[in-house]
């Protein structure tokens, strides 16, 4: 195996162009690379050895139900939408704006609330497989 040199290149998973693609190494700590640039896009980010939910993520031992869990993203869902009328939801695209309180039919997720406004693009939505943060409002 070659080792990792600052300056040479290594395949890594670039999240802005989600593929695995060709980045050069900028950092090392103990042996191990920390910090690289996709060759691409020009993004810099950690360095990702493989795609988000590939066997790497599992050897950590966290799956994703446990890891919601633990970071405080569980929720219950069937308290959140007690008393609403889950027939008035609107089906979620990136481009609409949603409001607290408000009901969201997701195409993956399925039913779900917005529960928190961030920023001013993003939304926290509370859903049967816990809470999710999710793009509103912006241009696709």
């Amino acid at each position: 195996m070659t080792q990792a040199v600052i300056g040479k290149s290594v395949d890594s998973w670039c999240g802005c162009c989600k593929l695995m693609l060709a980045h050069t190494v900028e950092a090392m700590v103990n042996g191990k690379i920390t910090r690289t640039h996709c060759n691409t896009c020009g993004a810099q980010h950690g360095y990702r050895r493989n795609p988000p939910g590939t066997a790497s993520a599992k050897i950590r031992g966290t799956s994703s139900a446990s890891s919601a869990k633990a970071s405080g993203k569980s929720v219950d869902y069937e308290a959140l939408l007690r008393g609403k009328d889950v027939g008035k939801s609107r089906a979620y695209r990136t481009s609409e704006r949603f409001q607290t309180d408000e009901i969201v039919d997701h195409p993956t997720f399925g039913i779900g609330l917005v529960v928190r406004l961030r920023d001013g693009n993003k939304i926290d939505v509370g859903f049967r497989d816990g809470l999710k943060t999710l793009a509103h409002g912006t241009s696709v």
